[in-house]
């Protein structure tokens, strides 16, 4: 069995086409993950959300949260990578709620037959704005509906979520790339959003595409209803930005593998990389723009008076939380922590080498 560093040593160094060859080898050692948009383009979508909230939304925000107003952008930001990197571990049913497999050769009308029982993205954004509605939660609470409201909605926005050319959403093709991606879904989760960063960080990304995009903010408006057309969007992006872009050849409509019948694999060269920081922005700021329109349209009047906990005043620089009892939960992975019903620790924070049992 390889070793981590073993692993590692397989793709450095050779040519490109060593560097895929190792790449398959890769592929069937470690197990595929299609985590959307990697951490990094999720805090981006919760702080352009953030910033676009009405004050009656951000009043329910800031309650479900636990934290001041001003604090709505940062308890965003934590909350929308909890789907990912908590819950996913608590429960493993969760993992098919962050896509939608709508196959390339698939018809608008065709959509919904992709969501059964509600159990993919675009059924869960709907479900938990429903919840978040109604006050009727389930097992997550108010602030893990939330947090998984916030996470869904950045999902649905990356392409290869709302995309299938029986090659699990671009998992089984292997790519060549700068930064390095094992596949072309990862290309697109993580290495795209890093080149768009540029060592800026998640704040100043996001508010560059504020700008660079805010005379789109009015047009991308959430409608009630039109979810899968969304889906859509996206799945229209990935059939002509990235598998027809790529010269993929698509394949006939079948059920997902559940593991990768591995597919030749492409160079994401330099000029497909500038053209993919394009769309991947394009579609972060959309993201970020349509979530508050949703949360606004969620929460029209503000927390009644009588609802509001009381929230200790903060000094600059810190969060102040509501008074909660319970037992603390944390991710040993992910290193962070959480009160029941409360953001995580890492907003908190709490040090890096705080650990539970």
């Amino acid at each position: 069995m390889y070793g981590n560093r073993d692993l590692k040593g397989l793709v450095i160094g050779g040519s490109a086409a060593t560097r895929i060859a190792n790449l398959a080898l890769l592929v069937l050692l470690v197990p595929v993950c299609a985590w959307g948009w990697g951490n990094d383009g999720h805090e981006i979508v919760a702080i352009i959300a953030a910033d676009n909230v009405t004050p009656a939304a951000q009043s329910h925000v800031a309650n479900i949260f636990g934290v001041p107003a001003d604090q709505v952008g940062p308890a965003m930001e934590a909350a929308s990578v909890r789907p990912d990197s908590e819950f996913r571990e608590e429960d493993r049913s969760t993992a098919p709620w962050h896509f939608i497999n709508i196959c390339l050769r698939d018809e608008r009308r065709d959509v919904a037959a992709r969501c059964p029982g509600g159990a993919c993205v675009t059924g869960k954004i709907d479900e938990y704005s429903r919840r978040l509605k109604e006050g009727n939660y389930d097992r997550w609470g108010a602030a893990g509906d939330l947090a998984f409201l916030i996470h869904f909605v950045g999902d649905v926005h990356q392409p290869l979520h709302a995309a299938d050319d029986a090659d699990r959403g671009g998992n089984c093709i292997l790519v060549d790339s700068e930064p390095r991606a094992n596949n072309l879904h990862a290309a697109w989760d993580t290495a795209i959003v890093r080149r768009l960063e540029v060592d800026r960080g998640c704040e100043a990304m996001a508010h560059d595409l504020e700008k660079t995009y805010a005379g789109e903010r009015a047009s991308d408006a959430w409608i009630p209803g039109h979810t899968n057309d969304i889906a859509w969007e996206s799945n229209l992006i990935a059939r002509s930005d990235i598998y027809a872009a790529l010269g993929i050849p698509v394949e006939p409509c079948e059920a997902p593998a559940a593991v990768c019948n591995h597919k030749p694999g492409v160079d994401l060269k330099p000029a497909y990389m500038d053209r993919a920081d394009v769309i991947a922005g394009h579609q972060l700021a959309k993201a970020g723009f349509r979530l508050a329109s949703l949360l606004n349209g969620i929460w029209v009047l503000p927390v009644p008076a009588s609802d509001v906990p009381r929230v200790a005043k903060s000094e600059p620089g810190q969060i102040s939380v509501k008074s909660v009892t319970g037992q603390i939960v944390g991710n040993r992975r992910s290193r962070i922590y959480a009160w029941p019903g409360v953001m995580s620790a890492r907003l908190l924070g709490l040090s890096s080498g705080f650990m539970v049992s």
